[in-house]
């Protein structure tokens, strides 16, 4: 693992801990980052600044607001009920979600694969994959604007909860890497993590549950500025 290009030596004042990380960033965000930076075969390259880019980028934006806002909807639209009508809407709709369900599905077996060849960066892409899918599910259904029609209520449901069951099946697959925020999402979900045996499988959220009231942040949204001068202070200090 490369700090900004270079070997890490106590001599160069340039080593990055990660008992730093931790008290900084926390368990999971140090595990995504070192399990993604640390690609097959080849050395990761480091740096504060990355770190922090990718927290907000990848954990904050892509997870933490998917299921932030998922969870809003769901509160918002049906007081947190999240069930199943079999309501597709039209052609582009049901391809929609048939393409949700097919990579959700697929991500299990893709996963498993790349942890045979130990490829852990490629693995952890995949189930991350799932989230990317379902933001842009969001875009593609805009559950806003089916909000305003009484007449697509069914479908603004069935979108929630293609959404819930995704989410729930992308906690599932995330569990071996990051095993809290994986347990925290499906507290916040009210359900239970899944095994392997059953990640192939899209619609096994209970009909009729109910998700959390009040969503926590899974990632908040980190400053630079104020990151970096803790930064500076741990460089000091070493």
């Amino acid at each position: 693992l490369l700090q900004g290009g270079e070997k890490m030596s106590k001599s160069r004042g340039n080593v990055i801990y990660a008992d730093d990380m931790v008290d900084l960033f926390g368990v999971d965000a140090t595990r995504y980052f070192v399990l993604h930076e640390m690609p097959f075969e080849n050395d990761g390259i480091i740096t504060w600044e990355l770190v922090v880019e990718r927290f907000n980028s990848d954990l904050a934006n892509i997870l933490g607001n998917l299921v932030s806002r998922t969870i809003s909807m769901s509160n918002k639209y049906f007081d947190g009920i999240v069930k199943s009508t079999g309501a597709t809407g039209d052609a582009d709709q049901t391809a929609i979600d048939a393409d949700l369900k097919a990579v959700v599905t697929g991500t299990r077996d893709k996963v498993a694969k790349k942890m045979e060849g130990l490829r852990v960066a490629d693995a952890i892409t995949e189930v991350f994959n799932v989230f990317r899918r379902c933001n842009k599910y969001i875009d593609e259904t805009a559950p806003w604007v089916l909000a305003k029609d009484e007449a697509k209520k069914d479908r603004l449901s069935e979108v929630l909860y293609n959404l819930t069951e995704s989410i729930a099946i992308g906690a599932s697959l995330l569990a071996s890497f990051l095993p809290e925020t994986a347990e925290k999402i499906a507290a916040q979900l009210n359900t239970g993590l899944r095994g392997f045996d059953e990640l192939n499988q899209f619609g096994l959220y209970p009909n009729d549950n109910k998700v959390t009231e009040k969503p926590e942040i899974l990632f908040a949204r980190l400053d630079p500025k104020e990151v970096m001068p803790k930064v500076e202070a741990i460089r000091a200090a070493q």
